[in-house]
Order: C-alpha cells, then structure tokens, then sequence
C-alpha cells in the first residue's frame, strides 16, 4: 500500500483565540504521498518567490522527504484525509526512484498555474494507473479538488480512505 495523505485547508473562526495563518485558506492545504515509513511532497521553496507560470531557469521547488513521525507531528491539529492506495512492490520502488530524482533536483518549477502538491500527486498517481487521467487543472488544481477525485477513484477501484477531524477552532475544507 501507498498512502496519499492530505492536510485540508483552512482559516480560523472568529474570536476562537485561533491566529495562525495559512497559505491558500480553505484552498490550501499540502498533499504527500507515504511510502513505506517515508512522506514525499512537492512544495515551494520560498512562500514569497510563487512563480504565477513556471520558470524552469529559475525553479522555486523543493520535494520533501519527511518521516512519517515528522509529518504526524506536522498534521497533529489539522483534518487529514489518507488514501491508502494497493500497489506492487516493484511500483513502490519505482515511485521512490522518482522521488530520490526529484529530491536532487527537481523536474518543475513549483508555479500557481502548472504544478502544485496536487497536481503532482495527480501526475505520478495517472502514470502508475492508480487514478484516471485527464486534466490536473479539473482534478488536482488544489487539495480539496485533488481529495474529491481520488474519493470517486476510491468509490470505483475500493481504496479505503479515513479522514481525522482538525482543530475545532477552524474551519475546515
């Protein structure tokens, strides 16, 4: 099993004490992907150098490799959703070959209109067959987007997906 696991977006409800921050709002979010005790995701290097179309001569994209320890302490207070996906052993490696290329030097440039956590997902689930291709722009613009597609792709191919409650004092996606 691959797990794809996804933080909700969010704002924080009026006069709850609650002041964080987030980018995206309910928009936002962050999508990884677990592979064996290992959590991988594409993400921005700089929160203030978000190209609005990529850039490939000046790339502003880190891919992340977390335990699953670091990411459970990362989503502690947030709604989480996690698809648990079957795939090979062999997928499995392949999967983790992608992501050791990408964590040396990533393929895109993280940018508003092209590639983003979800897409990225979305991208490497469509080449492994584990989710229906078509536009990431219709089926992994953001989180919320990217969490829709993949409950009817559970619906249809019997993936099991769970999703925690986040901290009452926000709004959750």
């Amino acid at each position: 099993m691959i797990h794809v696991r996804i933080f909700h977006g969010s704002f924080a409800k009026p006069f709850q004490g609650d002041t964080y921050r987030e980018l995206g709002g309910l928009f936002g979010g962050h999508v990884a992907v677990q592979i064996y005790d290992r959590v991988y995701g594409f993400y921005y290097a700089d929160r203030n150098n978000i190209h609005i179309f990529p850039k490939n001569a000046s790339k502003s994209s880190i891919f992340q490799n977390q335990s699953l320890q670091e990411w459970e302490d990362i989503v502690k207070h947030k709604k989480e959703t996690v698809i648990s996906i079957p795939a090979t052993e062999e997928e499995k490696q392949l999967m983790l070959d992608y992501y050791r290329r990408n964590l040396e030097a990533p393929e895109w440039d993280y940018s508003f209109w092209e590639e983003r956590c979800a897409s990225n997902c979305h991208r490497l689930l469509a080449n492994f067959n584990k989710v229906s291709g078509g536009s990431r722009f219709l089926k992994a613009f953001y989180p919320g987007q990217l969490i829709r597609t993949l409950k009817r792709e559970a619906k249809n191919r019997g993936y099991l997906v769970r999703t925690k409650p986040g901290d009452p004092r926000r709004c959750w996606a």
